[in-house]
């Protein structure tokens, strides 16, 4: 194509075509500059088209992310209402009310306290997408705002946590005093709890009969009713917390479908 211009340049010269030529060579460089511009356009089309296709791929794996977020979020929820419901019960116990309980009830209430919750965090997708700097593929603004505030969201309830766990550290401290953990781990439901996990049956040292757990005691203990009702505040406080993070993340899943229907 090249060559065929040459030669109508050279012909118009040697007939001394010297107007026609000038006029051809201007037409020819804006032919040149067209075809520049189309070549540039076609470039920056298929660049979209590969940057939309590297989106959808990074919001199925960012949607996989937060419904697994939400179904751990919903997990921790049922640890934290469950130690919210022994702890009002054993809060609201007298101490002369133990003999009227079976061992196994009370060794199976204060088994259910025994937790201190905590959030795994693996958002892979997420933190992969906003340290590589590729948030910017995403294309709705609204969304890239959310899941730019998403890591700072969690961070806020984490901490709530990791006070709530150095609470539980405390707490367990204290019940060492007054109970015998032998009794507490042959109770059903923490053997259960060891069977969801694929583990064997909880099993303890053999202590010879020489611990015993004293729960009138425990129960006129000041400091431990007192570290009692803290926990429960504080698993009502990150429980909280973390519905306002499952409702953000189904928020943004919404969107994401939203985004991948299209």
């Amino acid at each position: 194509m090249i060559k065929f211009f040459r030669k109508i340049r050279y012909n118009l010269m040697e007939q001394n075509k010297t107007g026609k030529y000038f006029k051809y060579a201007i037409g020819e460089i804006v032919l040149v500059v067209i075809g520049i511009l189309i070549a540039l356009q076609i470039n920056n089309w298929n660049q979209k088209r590969l940057e939309r296709i590297e989106e959808k791929l990074i919001l199925t794996n960012l949607k996989e992310d937060f419904e697994e977020a939400i179904t751990e979020f919903e997990f921790l929820n049922d640890i934290r209402n469950n130690i919210i419901s022994a702890a009002t019960i054993i809060y609201n116990k007298q101490p002369e009310e133990v003999t009227n309980y079976s061992s196994k009830y009370l060794d199976s209430l204060f088994f259910r306290t025994m937790s201190g919750p905590t959030y795994n965090n693996q958002a892979g997708s997420l933190n992969l997408l906003l340290t590589s700097g590729k948030i910017n593929l995403i294309a709705k603004e609204n969304l890239k705002k959310k899941l730019i505030q998403w890591p700072g969201d969690v961070a806020d309830m984490i901490e709530d946590e990791v006070a709530h766990f150095d609470l539980y550290l405390q707490y367990s401290a204290i019940l060492d005093n007054y109970i015998c953990w032998n009794d507490v781990f042959k109770t059903k439901l923490a053997n259960d709890v060891g069977l969801r996990f694929g583990a064997e049956r909880i099993k303890s040292l053999s202590e010879g009969g020489r611990l015993t757990s004293d729960y009138k005691a425990i129960l006129e203990n000041k400091v431990f009713l007192n570290m009692l009702n803290r926990r429960a505040v504080f698993c009502q406080l990150t429980k909280n917390e973390t519905i306002e993070l499952i409702k953000k993340a189904q928020d943004i899943i919404s969107i994401i479908d939203k985004e991948l229907s299209k």
